[in-house]
Order: structure tokens, then sequence, then C-alpha cells
């Protein structure tokens, strides 16, 4: 593989969910993430046995195991400590048991829009009393906020029959959301089409699927990302004949969008410029160019 293979640098980390997704031992739990096909496995009984190899070359990647038993991984041997990505992250969600909550039932599909368009709509509660009736008879939209951290935003939000929820959206592309006893966790994944991507969806709960207080839930949450998929739909269906039109951002109710633009933007901004220092050196050393890869334009 020569440097004109890739596109942006993959040093981030996503999260695969949590490690009762994994419930068997010795076992190929196989996933893909950006193109690369990669093999979850548990050891032993003990989830912190838990290895990500990859399937083609059979090296063992990098990943992170929370203490709480969530499990990231990162594409890139470069990128940093998973506490210099996420600082704080671990203990915002120090509370929570995630060993505890089962697999109930996970969802994988294509979603017809781009993907940064689905993370807008995570990332802001303006139109929440409008866009999502039932969730803000429970979350009180005036009492949503957002706050911004390095590289991942807490949603905090008042119940009115509940614990309070506990939502993150993780840069670059996946969700953790606890409530009601459940845990939600997206990942939505680009596609060589850039107006569509691929949603993986894991629904957890201590309640067996099928019984009335899973599936209550299920209903619930469920209901919240059809509604959103909805709206980046109708969204991209305007981008694609060209009757989208800009608005402002609100600061204080649409300060998680402002906060994800400016990731994408800073990330892209210096990708270009080593882009361009490497193109300009070999230009000058007198090499042939090399068109810049199809996936980066689309992306």
């Amino acid at each position: 593989m020569t440097d004109w293979d890739i596109t942006l640098p993959a040093s981030w980390y996503t999260s695969t969910g949590a490690v009762t997704k994994f419930p068997e031992t010795n076992v190929n739990y196989e996933h893909e993430l950006a193109q690369i096909d990669f093999i979850v496995r548990r050891e032993t009984e003990d989830w912190r046995s838990i290895t990500i190899t990859n399937k083609n070359n059979r090296t063992i990647m990098r990943s992170h195991l929370t203490p709480n038993g969530l499990l990231f991984v990162t594409l890139s041997d470069e990128t940093c400590s998973f506490e210099d990505f996420f600082p704080g992250f671990e203990k915002a969600t120090a509370h929570a048991d995630f060993t505890e909550l089962p697999l109930r039932r996970p969802l994988t599909y294509t979603s017809q829009n781009n993907w940064k368009a689905t993370v807008d709509a995570y990332q802001e509660c303006l139109h929440c009393a409008y866009a999502h009736p039932e969730f803000a008879k429970t979350f009180k939209p005036a009492g949503y906020k957002v706050i911004n951290k390095h590289n991942y935003s807490q949603h905090m939000a008042t119940a009115t029959d509940a614990d309070d929820g506990l939502f993150f959206f993780l840069f670059p592309n996946c969700s953790v959301s606890l409530y009601a006893g459940g845990l939600t966790c997206w990942r939505i994944n680009p596609s060589e089409i850039p107006s569509q991507a691929r949603m993986e969806f894991d629904y957890y709960h201590k309640a067996p699927a099928g019984s009335d207080e899973f599936e209550k839930w299920y209903d619930f949450t469920r209901n919240v990302a059809v509604e959103d998929i909805e709206l980046c739909e109708k969204t991209q269906a305007n981008l694609n004949v060209g009757i989208y039109s800009e608005g402002l951002l609100n600061p204080l109710k649409e300060n998680g969008v402002i906060y994800f633009h400016d990731r994408i933007l800073e990330s892209c901004s210096a990708q270009m410029e080593k882009d361009e220092t490497t193109q300009s050196t070999v230009k000058s050393s007198g090499e042939r160019q090399l068109p810049l890869p199809k996936d980066l334009v689309s992306y």
C-alpha cells in the first residue's frame, strides 16, 4: 500500500457496543468499519479477554475496554490513547454497568442520506417538540442541553417519570444512549455512494426480547430513531435535487451541530494541508501526480 491508497486518517475510536454483544467464547464475531473487516473474539469467560483482529492480515488491532464494559476499536496505530481522545468519558459513565445489559435486538440497514445528516439530527433537540412528540413528553425540550467536550458531546435531559437520560455522541460516527432501563448504541458508516450510509443499531436491556417491559422500551426508542431517519432522508432528497436552503444555527439549541461541523472542518483541513505538502514534495521531486482518491472526494 502506498500513501495514495488511503483517504482520511482513521485516528479515532468507534464503539462496537457493550461486551454482552460478544457472549460466547472462541467464536469469531465478524464486523466491518470503513472497508476494514475485523473479528471480535472472547477468549475466556472473562469479558476482559476480548480482542479484535484484522481479518485480512490477522494482526491484532488496537482496542479499548472501559471498566464498565464498552468496547472501542481504532483502525490506526497512530491514534492517541482512549483517555486522551475522550477525556472524562469513562468518569461520566462510571455509574452505569453495561455488562448487565444483554444485547436483545440488533438492526442493520441502509439509510438514504449522507452519514453526516444523521449526526446533525442527533446533535440537536431544537426540533424535538415537533419531530419527537413522545420523546418530548418524557424528556422536556426546555431543559435539554448539549455540553461539548473533547471529541464528544454529552446530551443532558431531565425526565418526567424516569431516571434522567444519559446521551453521548462520540466523534466521528457513533452514539451511546442510556435511559429507561435500556441502552442504545448506533454507528453510521459512510458508503461509496455519498447519499447513502449503513446504519447499525444495537438495543440492550435487562428484560428479555418479547417481554412487555422490553417491547415497550424498544417501541419508544425505535420510534425516535425512525422519526429522525425520515427527517434525514427528506433532507437528503432536497439536497439531491438542489432545493435545500441553508439557514443559521441556534448557538444555544444547536451548539452540538456547530461543534460537529467544526470538528469535520478541522479534520479535513488538517488532512488537506498535509496532502498539499506531500503533493508539493512529490512535484518538486519530478514524480508523476496521482488523482485524488474517489472515496476521499465523496467522503
